[in-house]
């Protein structure tokens, strides 16, 4: 009689949330919440690099993998524009994933902290650029003219590298920042929701 069955427990188990926690109820039982003693979006500090480093990946690689057929498709809408460095579709995919999944990936703590990680790229390679560049080939009269014709120019601008720093630290940076808007404009929807 005071048996439990493993099968029955779990068809009698049903996730309810309250207050953004997650809680459980056995048999019409009190609530168990999931994270005890904590609110809904906190979590040990040791982990929130470890969800900076998976939320910026998902920025930079989703955004890139996920918008390049549509930046395939739409950059000859804006070739050789100075709209083309910061590719449009690539940062509208970064921004529509740190809206709907940021949250999904350590309840999102991280998120909006994404564009860090997308400065210190972008520095970077701006960085390790200028330990190249030299007067006596570059077009450009200066460095700075140099990385910006690099990292932000329009195609005829930085024909000559093949636009690679373009990307490999622009493209990055743009989805790192959007994808961080994204996911304030979440986190903004969901405050005024519980208020």
């Amino acid at each position: 009689m005071g048996r439990s069955f493993p099968v029955r427990d779990a068809l009698l188990l049903r996730g309810s949330v309250s207050d953004g926690i997650q809680s459980h109820r056995i048999n019409g039982s009190k609530p168990v919440s999931s994270q005890a003693g904590s609110t809904a979006h906190s979590m040990p500090i040791a982990l929130w690099p470890v969800s900076l480093i998976a939320q910026s990946f998902l920025a930079a690689a989703g955004g890139m993998v996920i918008g390049f057929i549509p930046e395939g498709i739409l950059s000859r809408l804006y070739h050789n524009t100075g709209l083309e460095p910061f590719a449009p579709a690539i940062a509208v995919t970064a921004l529509l994933l740190g809206y709907f999944f940021s949250h999904r990936v350590f309840h999102g703590c991280a998120a909006r902290w994404t564009w860090s990680i997308g400065v210190l790229w972008l520095a970077f390679g701006i960085f390790d650029e200028s330990k190249f560049w030299s007067a006596s080939w570059s077009p450009e009269k200066t460095y700075w003219q140099y990385a910006l014709a690099n990292f932000f120019g329009p195609s005829s601008k930085c024909g000559g590298s093949e636009c690679l720093a373009e990307v490999l630290f622009t493209m990055p940076f743009v989805a790192s920042v959007m994808y961080s808007v994204g996911a304030y404009l979440r986190a903004r929807r969901e405050e005024k929701q519980v208020n």
